[in-house]
């Protein structure tokens, strides 16, 4: 709460491909976490990115970058949180919310338990763009894939300008988006 705070960023956003699984989301109030192992390019396999679950928010609202990577090339949504909502989601579950670090020069001693962290937290430099933060945890009582956490809503919902807006899925995105009355742009 306090680097965000430092960092007057009043809302983060989650851009996400518009499939059921997302929608369900929404409708519970959930925010799905990957398991870190997936961010691990050097191959080391390291238990803590086994025992870490991530996800991942932007302080940009658009992002050409984002939407092409994470919204199916501008099909799928962005979600819109405060920032203080994503602050105290963060402190009630235990959860450690920060930006990714930009760089070209790996992380020293990446074998370490603290390396496998920062290579989790870390991201090339030509990704700068993104301003990416992650919200992670690491559970070490877990062997799921990934992990769906209650308690967080979006505020408002973007939706990408090649969306299909006569689909069956954007149908459904508009009942839960008055249902959770949560602003539909």
């Amino acid at each position: 709460a306090e680097l965000v705070a430092r960092k007057g960023v009043g809302f983060f956003y989650r851009y996400r491909s518009l499939d059921m699984a997302e929608i369900s989301a929404i409708r519970f109030d959930q925010v799905y976490l990957c398991r870190a192992i997936r961010f691990d390019k050097s191959g080391s396999g390291d238990w803590a990115l086994f025992k870490s679950y991530v996800a991942c928010f932007t302080d940009r609202r658009f992002s050409l970058s984002m939407w092409s990577d994470y919204a199916n090339e501008g099909k799928g949504i962005c979600l819109e949180y405060s920032a203080d909502d994503i602050a105290s989601f963060a402190k009630d579950n235990g959860l450690l919310f920060s930006p990714v670090r930009y760089s070209d020069i790996p992380p020293i001693n990446s074998s370490s338990q603290y390396g496998a962290v920062m290579s989790m937290m870390s991201k090339p430099k030509y990704e700068s763009d993104e301003y990416e933060w992650r919200l992670w945890k690491v559970d070490m009582r877990s062997n799921d894939i990934g992990k769906l956490m209650s308690a967080i809503k979006p505020r408002k919902i973007y939706v990408g300008k090649n969306t299909d807006r006569e689909s069956s899925l954007y149908e459904e995105l508009e009942i839960v988006a008055e249902e959770k009355e949560i602003e539909l742009i």
